[in-house]
């Protein structure tokens, strides 16, 4: 690979990380892609979302039950899945009491 596409690469990715703040980067880029490739349905996602210390699961679990469907994991995490873009992935992240999402994203829909 030629310098220059490295150079272009590295600084998308900057780019990208720095708007995607708490959301891991390999999640966006896969719903970035599946919202492009198929843009009659938005991806399905498994989402992992990790919780600050002291945050009131229960609340946070009935919050996201409107858009997905939800179990509480671990001590500070929710999962949860369901149809989600990236906007909506950014917009859920806003929360204060989020420290970061992960997951996947797949084609599928249902």
């Amino acid at each position: 690979m030629s310098q220059s596409a490295e150079t272009q690469y590295d600084s998308f990715i900057g780019q990208l990380l720095s708007k995607l703040g708490k959301i891991d980067l390999k999640l966006a880029t896969d719903v970035m892609y599946y919202e492009r490739k198929f843009q009659d349905v938005e991806p399905k996602v498994e989402l992992e979302i990790h919780y600050k210390e002291g945050t009131n699961l229960a609340k946070k679990k009935y919050e996201l039950e409107a858009d997905y469907m939800v179990a509480l994991e671990g001590k500070h995490g929710i999962r949860a899945v369901g149809l989600a873009s990236l906007s909506d992935l950014v917009e859920l992240s806003k929360d204060p009491d989020i420290e970061g999402i992960e997951g996947f994203a797949t084609c599928a829909s249902y």
